[in-house]
C-alpha cells in the first residue's frame, strides 16, 4: 500500500514539474513572489551569500529514522497516508506559487499610458499591437523549436537574440534540444507604456500554453514530437517589452515581420546583424519600428521598475544625448550571456570582445544547466575620474547547480570611454567605427576597417561581475 501511494505521489510531482516556453523561462527560480502593480517593489531582500564557486552550494540531507517494533498496524498506515498527502499538497502548492506566477495588471495605469502614446502617434492601435505581438510570439517560438534564431533576428534586440542563441548552444553542448507540441498563444495584454528622452516602450503580458520535452539532439523529429506530446499541457505568462525611437510613427503593415526594412521597405537578408543594403538601416535597432528588447519573468516585473528614474543617467545625457536605460540594459544582457557561455564552457573567446581589459575578468568553468534570466535592471550611471563612464546593472537569474534550482543575482559593472557616443540604438553588434556588419557576434575585430572592439573605446564593456546566491528566508 505504501509503495503504491509513494508512486502516486511521485507521479503528481513529476507531472507538475514541466512548463514549456521559448528561452527557458520555465526554469527561472526567484526567491520572492511577483510584486503587484499597486504595491512597492520587494523591500525586504533575502539573505545572501557570495559564492566563490557555485558548486559549493550546500545541500540538505534527509535523516532516516526507524520506528521500533515489527509492524505498522492500521493506525500507522493511516498516519503514513495522511502525512504523504499533506506533503504532496504542500509541495504542489509551493511549485504553483513559484513556477506559475502571474502578471498583475492595473487597467487605469495601462489606459493612461496608452492615451499618452496615442496622443503622439494617432495611428497606434491597441488591437493591432496585440496582433503584432501574437505574430512575433509565433515567429520566435518557431525559431526556438528549429534551434536557430536567425529568422527573427530583425524582430529582437541584440540582448534577446544573444540570450536565445546562447541557451540553444548550451542545450546542444549537453546533447539536447527542446521539442515542443501544441503551442498556442492565449493572451496578449498591454500592461503599461512609458517614454523617456529617447524611447517609447510598451510592456505586454503574453500568455501561452504548450507541451515540451528536452530530447536527444539527434533524436528523429517524429520521436521527438511523440515525447513532447506525452508531456503535460502547461501554461505560462511573461512580460515582453517592445521599444521604438521616440518620435517614430506607426507604419502601414509590419515591415520587419514581413521580411522588409522598417525604414525603406527593401527586402532584408537574414544574418547575425540585419543591416539593410539599400539604406543602411539596422532593422533591429528600434530606430524605425518596434523591436522586442526584454523578456521579464512575472516574479521580477512591476510597472514601477519599468519607468523608474536612474541615478546619474540625466547627467550623462548632457554629453551623450542618445544614452538610455534601454540601451544599457540590452548591452548588459548581451555581455551577461557571453559570460554565461564562458563559465559553462570554460572558454572565454566569445566573451573577449565585450571586456574592458583583455583576459579580465577571469573565467572559472562551472557546472551550470537550465540557465534562465528573470530580469535585467540598471541601477546607476556614474562618470569616473579615469576617463571612463561607468554603469551598474543587476541581473536576477537562476540555474541548476548539481541538480538543485538555485537563484542568483549578478552585478555587472560596465564602462566606456567618456568621449564615446551612443548612436546605434538597440543594435550594438556591428562595427562601432565603420558600421560594417560583424560576421559573428563575438568577433573581436572588424574585418572591414580593422577596428578592435574590446577596451571600451566606443562601446560599453565588462569591467567586473559578481555572483551571489540568493537564499530563501
Amino acid at each position: 500500500m505504501r509503495n503504491l501511494l509513494a508512486i502516486f505521489a511521485l507521479g503528481l510531482l513529476v507531472a507538475a514539474s514541466a512548463e514549456a516556453r521559448p528561452g527557458g523561462g520555465q526554469h527561472f527560480k526567484s526567491t520572492h513572489s511577483a510584486p503587484s502593480s499597486t504595491s512597492t517593489p520587494h523591500v525586504m531582500p533575502p539573505s545572501v551569500r557570495t559564492l566563490s564557486h557555485p558548486m559549493a552550494v550546500s545541500s540538505t540531507h534527509a535523516t532516516d529514522t526507524q520506528s521500533g517494533g515489527g509492524g505498522c498496524g492500521v493506525g500507522g498506515g493511516l498516519l503514513f497516508v495522511l502525512i504523504l498527502i499533506i506533503l504532496v499538497v504542500i509541495i504542489l502548492a509551493s511549485r504553483r506559487g513559484r513556477d506559475r506566477a502571474k502578471v498583475e495588471s492595473d487597467t487605469a495605469v495601462a489606459e493612461k499610458a496608452l492615451a499618452d502614446l496615442v496622443a503622439r502617434d494617432p495611428s497606434f492601435s491597441k488591437q493591432a499591437f496585440a496582433e503584432r505581438t501574437r505574430a512575433t510570439m509565433q515567429k520566435v517560438n518557431d525559431a526556438w523549436i528549429r534551434g536557430d534564431m536567425s529568422p527573427v533576428r530583425r524582430l529582437i534586440s541584440d540582448g534577446v537574440y544573444v540570450r536565445f542563441q546562447t541557451q540553444l548552444a548550451l542545450l546542444r553542448q549537453g546533447g539536447l534540444r527542446n521539442a515542443m507540441a501544441d503551442w498556442k498563444p492565449t493572451a496578449q495584454e498591454i500592461l503599461a507604456a512609458d517614454t523617456d528622452a529617447s524611447w517609447d516602450t510598451v510592456h505586454v503580458k503574453v500568455a501561452a500554453e504548450a507541451r515540451d520535452a528536452d530530447v536527444a539532439a539527434n533524436l528523429p523529429e517524429a520521436e521527438a514530437l511523440k515525447q513532447a506530446k506525452s508531456a503535460s499541457l502547461e501554461s505560462y505568462e511573461e512580460v515582453w517589452s517592445f521599444v521604438r525611437r521616440r518620435g517614430q510613427k506607426t507604419k502601414a503593415g509590419v515591415p520587419a515581420l514581413e521580411g522588409n526594412c522598417p525604414n525603406c521597405g527593401a527586402p532584408l537578408e537574414l544574418g547575425e546583424v540585419v543591416k539593410c543594403k539599400q539604406c543602411g538601416a539596422l532593422a533591429n535597432s528600434g530606430e524605425h519600428d518596434w523591436v522586442l528588447a526584454e523578456i521579464t519573468q512575472p516574479e521580477e516585473w512591476s510597472p514601477m521598475q519599468a519607468g523608474a528614474e536612474i541615478d546619474g543617467l540625466a547627467g550623462l545625457r548632457v554629453r551623450d544625448a542618445n544614452i538610455s536605460r534601454q540601451e544599457l540594459e540590452d548591452r548588459a544582457s548581451v555581455i551577461f550571456w557571453k559570460w554565461i557561455d564562458a563559465i559553462v564552457t570554460g572558454d572565454r573567446k566569445r566573451l573577449e570582445r565585450f571586456c574592458l581589459t583583455a583576459g579580465q575578468p577571469g573565467v572559472e568553468k562551472l557546472a551550470l544547466t537550465q540557465v534562465a534570466v528573470g530580469s535585467a535592471e540598471i541601477e546607476f550611471v556614474k562618470p569616473g575620474d579615469d576617463q571612463l563612464d561607468h554603469a551598474g546593472v543587476e541581473i536576477r537569474w537562476s540555474a541548476s547547480v548539481g541538480g538543485k534550482a538555485t537563484a542568483f543575482v549578478s552585478e555587472l559593472l560596465i564602462a566606456r570611454r567618456q568621449d564615446a557616443l551612443s548612436k546605434r540604438g538597440m543594435s550594438s553588434l556591428d562595427c562601432p567605427n565603420c558600421g560594417a556588419p560583424a560576421k559573428e557576434t563575438d568577433a573581436v575585430q572588424c574585418s572591414y576597417c580593422g577596428e578592435k572592439f574590446a577596451g571600451g573605446k566606443k562601446e560599453w564593456s565588462l569591467e567586473s561581475i559578481s555572483l551571489t546566491e540568493q537564499v530563501d528566508v
